[in-house]
């Protein structure tokens, strides 16, 4: 079927960070970036980074038809995580490109969410996200945010039919330091809002694409999203999910990202002084949560676990000032009901 004619920037980079022990993962997410229905003459450079995946890019999407307008293009790197992944990607882009989008390797998008968020972007914005599907659920239906919606201040209407709202203002910027608003699938921006910023590398098991957000949403013209769950999410390896054991490395690890990304969150220029103070608050509850930890006896039952071990000595300097205060106020809140208890009458 021939390819209407549009005004839409002739080419369109999909950035797919890939590490992965399943195979087939990264052949879906592909082909659904395949099936995607955009207008003639827009082209999809998709840049897969492979950062030292057990299941080999290359191999997994073998023999995968792909129409003409699409231009595949499979980069290698050592193992660095997602961040270093992502600017891998950014760092080849063509210099033709007009938009940036990403996708994780075992996520997949509708058909139409590219042309429908270039389309939404349109010339006054610079950042674009949907909704995305986590059945039976999407992510959107259990955030306050968007269930006060259209009553949310610091937002308007764009398309009813659609779904598309605009932030007001810097209300975006705000908001994206408040919650963590979109996954990195739903994710458009025009490139020239992008620039020289990266992801920051050295979040690399949480947080990382959080900080990315709410530093483009500083700098951004405009920021628009849809209620529409046009992303899927996929169940494939993902650092932050996997790190469910309290007690465990993996979990010690993704606190102590937590707390550098809203150290890094916190000195983002522009950033209004309540968005500050909600860093500020988050670094203090994460270190309160990471200090409960360490009080734990069951935790040094793993020692003899590498992970387990770095995290651990990790943790400690991280907080070897405040840890005193720390438990010092964890030990206050366990006695406070007793003490209440135990007051006359």
């Amino acid at each position: 079927m021939a390819r209407r004619r549009t005004t839409m920037p002739k080419r369109i980079s999909v950035v797919i960070p890939f590490f992965q022990r399943k195979r087939g993962l990264l052949r879906e997410a592909v082909r659904s970036v395949a099936c995607q229905y955009l207008p003639w003459p827009a082209e999809v450079e998709l840049i897969v980074v492979d950062d030292g995946s057990p299941v080999a890019a290359d191999l997994d999407v073998d023999n995968l038809a792909l129409p003409d307008w699409i231009r595949l293009r499979i980069l290698r790197q050592a193992n660095a995580g997602p961040a270093a992944a992502r600017n891998h990607g950014l760092d080849a882009l063509s210099p033709d490109s007009g938009y940036i989008a990403f996708l994780d390797s075992d996520d997949q998008w509708s058909t139409h969410h590219l042309a429908w968020g270039i389309d939404t972007l349109g010339t006054a914005h610079d950042f674009y996200f949907c909704d995305s599907a986590m059945p039976p659920t999407t992510m959107f239906a259990a955030m306050a945010f968007f269930q006060a919606l259209p009553a949310q201040q610091g937002v308007e209407l764009l398309d009813g039919t659609r779904g598309t709202y605009r932030f007001v203002g810097t209300s975006g910027g705000s908001s994206m330091v408040r919650d963590y608003l979109c996954q990195t699938s739903s994710v458009i921006l025009r490139r020239s809002a992008v620039g020289s910023l990266r992801f920051e590398e050295s979040l690399r098991y949480a947080g990382e694409d959080w900080l990315m957000w709410a530093r483009i949403a500083h700098r951004a013209r405009g920021i628009c999203f849809s209620l529409s769950a046009n992303s899927l999410r996929g169940e494939g390896i993902n650092l932050y999910r996997d790190a469910h054991e309290r007690l465990g490395g993996r979990n010690l690890r993704r606190i102590l990202s937590m707390i550098r990304a809203n150290e890094l969150m916190g000195a983002i220029d522009g950033i209004d002084a309540q968005s500050l103070m909600l860093t500020q608050q988050r670094r203090r509850s994460f270190q309160m949560e990471l200090a409960a930890i360490l009080m734990h006896p069951r935790l040094y039952l793993g020692l003899m676990d590498r992970l387990q071990r770095a995290m651990i000595a990790r943790a400690y300097r991280h907080l070897w000032r405040d840890l005193p205060g720390c438990w010092t106020e964890i030990l206050r809140r366990k006695l406070r009901p007793a003490a209440l208890r135990e007051m006359p009458a």
